[in-house]
């Protein structure tokens, strides 16, 4: 997942730490969560004198945006996060619900059957036989997408798309994991 920030001056590297961890274990619960974009700035009400924070990303196909103003950004960016964690978990269950949002846990084991590096995606094929398709953002280290051979050994995270299965996560197996 990659985090961007912006406009956040005077924040302690310990807090955007913190704030980053927050993140990528939210990420690391489905894979779906491979983008987040927070901002800060004051607000137009110039009397109040607040500041704003705006946390977002795109989550199952949706933009979910959180914003909160406080007398401090640090409050602001506080309540932005607690309020947009809410809302990814509400879009997952959501989705859960319906059916659509296979289990990520334990992750399936596959290999690479295609990779079309000019295009930016390739598919997979699961030990049970499914093939997968997968985008470039998928991909988490220390595997590189560029890097991917046809038949290499890898796990993933699958979710239904539009068109069938595809990955929200492909990484290395994890350590002993059986041949295919």
């Amino acid at each position: 997942m990659e985090i961007h920030w912006r406009n956040f001056t005077g924040l302690e590297p310990e807090e955007r730490q913190a704030i980053e961890a927050r993140l990528s274990e939210l990420a690391a619960e489905h894979g779906d969560l491979l983008d987040v974009r927070i901002a800060g700035h004051e607000s137009a009400h110039h009397r109040h004198g607040d500041r704003v924070a705006t946390i977002s990303g795109r989550v199952l196909g949706r933009e979910v945006v959180a914003t909160l103003s406080a007398p401090e950004l640090r409050l602001a960016l506080d309540g932005a996060l607690d309020a947009f964690e809410r809302e990814v978990r509400k879009r997952r269950e959501r989705f859960a619900d319906t059916g659509r949002l296979r289990s990520t846990s334990p992750p399936l084991l596959g290999v690479i059957d295609r990779v079309l590096v000019d295009e930016g995606y390739g598919f997979l094929l699961t030990d049970e036989g499914e093939r997968v398709y997968f985008h470039r953002n998928c991909v988490r280290d220390p595997l590189r997408f560029e890097q991917l051979d046809e038949g290499q050994r890898v796990s993933l995270q699958v979710e239904a798309g539009e068109k069938g299965m595809q990955a929200t996560v492909v990484a290395a197996p994890p350590l002993g994991a059986p041949a295919p």
